[in-house]
């Protein structure tokens, strides 16, 4: 499991403290010199914040496409739970893709290998059928109130977990 109970608290602890340095202290302190430093300031925190967001959701885009050659259909910040990996979690047409974002992609999933898709709060979980076994991925993301829609129209209906069925005889 995690080793801290709200995995992206350092994302939002790092907008704050951005936007606490550079968009309040450093603008309310530059101002005095010259109100082209307190500008420059709030640039820079916006830069730090929504900038490197930005470019990190760039980069993902890129190594999906290619990957697999598709259109992100939507990209959510994740981490993976049993390795506690970091990176985004992203939906195209025909595949579910865990990206880190500096080590390679290994979790593809293609939506017709996908056999149960469960929701917890904020932790999916993802049952795919390989050849010789089932596996079963578990995130937690950001958010899963675009996510899960989109990946409930992509797989269709989850099949039920062999113990549900045994419940319901006994």
């Amino acid at each position: 499991m995690l080793k801290h109970g709200r995995p992206f608290s350092d994302k939002y602890l790092w907008y704050i403290l951005n936007w606490l340095l550079f968009g309040l202290l450093g603008s309310i302190f530059l101002w005095q010199w010259n109100w082209a430093y307190g500008v420059v300031s709030v640039i820079l925190a916006f830069l730090l914040t929504f900038g490197v967001d930005f470019l990190c959701r760039y980069f993902v885009k890129n190594k999906v496409r290619a990957m697999v050659k598709e259109e992100p259909i939507i990209i959510v910040d994740a981490i993976r739970m049993q390795q506690e990996k970091r990176g985004y979690l992203v939906l195209t047409k025909n595949f579910v893709l865990f990206v880190p974002l500096l080590r390679r992609i290994k979790t593809v999933i293609e939506s017709d290998q996908i056999v149960r898709q469960d929701s917890e709060r904020l932790v999916v979980e993802i049952t795919a059928k390989f050849p010789n076994k089932y596996r079963v991925f578990t995130f937690a993301v950001l958010s899963t109130k675009k996510l899960l829609p989109i990946l409930k129209d992509m797989t269709g209906e989850s099949l039920p977990y062999k113990y549900d069925r045994l419940e319901k005889h006994l």
